[in-house]
C-alpha cells in the first residue's frame, strides 16, 4: 500500500472513530468520559500504530526516521535537546504549571471564580473530585495516542506521501490544531502553538517519549492540578 493511501485510511481511520462512530457507555459523566477515552485511543493510537505497521516503519517508535533528523538538521535544531535533558525540560515544564496553578489558586480565592484560560474545555472540564480521576487518564491517554498520531505517524506518512518532512510537520500542526476547535479560537491557537512545541522538542531531541511528557504534564495541568484546586476537589462528581 503506498504512502498517499495509508496516509488517506489514516485520517479516515481517525475521523470516523471520533466523530461517527456511535458508542454507549452509560449515562453520565462517567459514561462520557469512557466515551472520550475510548475515541482517543481508537482514533489516534489504533491508527497510528496500524499505520506504521503496513508502512513498515516500526522501528519509528524508537528511533527518529531519517527524514525527521534531515529536517530537524535544516531546521538547525538538531542535537538541541540531548537525551539526558529531557528531565530537566520536563521538571522546568512542572515547575511552570505549579506556578501555573498557583496563580489560578489566587485568582480563585481572591475573585471566587476560575480564572482565564486558553481554550475553553466545556463538559470535559472535571467538576468533583471523581472527574479527577478521568483528568488523570484522559492526560495519560492523550499524551500518548495524540503523539504516536500528529507527531509521529500523519506527519512520517506525509513526507513518505509528498518527500517533504516540513510539509508533514506543517499538516501534522494544522490538524492538531482544528482537532481542538472545540475549544474555541484561543484554544485552537493555544493548541496549535503547543503542537509546534512538541514538534520541536521531538526533532531537537530525536526522543518521542519527550514530546509524549511534555503533553501529558500540560493536560495534567488543565485537567487535574487547576480543576483541583480551585473547587473540584471540594465537590461530588455529579452524573
Amino acid at each position: 500500500m503506498t504512502a498517499a493511501l495509508l496516509l488517506a485510511a489514516l485520517l479516515a481511520a481517525s475521523w470516523y472513530v471520533r466523530r461517527r462512530l456511535a458508542l454507549d457507555f452509560g449515562h453520565g459523566r462517567a459514561g462520557a468520559y469512557r466515551a472520550v477515552t475510548v475515541r482517543q485511543l481508537g482514533g489516534f493510537a489504533a491508527p497510528a500504530l496500524l499505520a506504521l505497521a503496513l508502512a513498515g516503519e516500526w522501528r519509528a517508535l524508537w528511533r527518529m526516521p531519517e527524514s525527521f533528523a534531515r529536517l530537524a538538521e535544516m531546521l538547525g535544531i538538531a542535537g538541541w535537546v540531548a537525551p539526558g535533558d529531557g528531565w530537566t525540560l520536563l521538571l522546568g515544564a512542572a515547575g511552570g504549571s505549579a506556578l501555573g496553578a498557583g496563580f489560578a489558586f489566587i485568582h480563585w480565592r481572591w475573585r471566587g471564580r476560575r480564572g482565564p484560560m486558553f481554550g475553553e474545555l466545556g463538559w470535559i472540564l472535571p467538576q468533583g473530585r471523581g472527574d479527577l480521576g478521568w483528568g488523570v487518564v484522559l492526560s495519560l491517554v492523550a499524551g500518548v495516542a495524540e503523539e504516536l498520531f500528529f507527531r509521529l505517524a500523519l506527519p512520517l506518512l506525509a513526507a513518505l506521501a509528498t518527500g517533504s518532512a516540513l510539509a508533514g510537520f506543517i499538516l501534522s500542526a494544522l490538524l492538531f490544531a482544528a482537532a481542538h476547535r472545540y475549544q474555541g479560537i484561543a484554544g485552537v491557537i493555544a493548541t496549535g502553538a503547543m503542537g509546534v512545541v512538541f514538534a520541536a522538542l521531538y526533532l531537537a531531541s530525536g526522543a518521542l517519549w519527550l514530546a509524549v511528557a511534555a503533553h501529558i504534564v500540560v493536560d495534567l495541568n488543565s485537567l487535574v492540578i487547576r480543576p483541583a484546586i480551585t473547587g473540584a476537589w471540594r465537590r461530588e462528581s455529579t452524573g
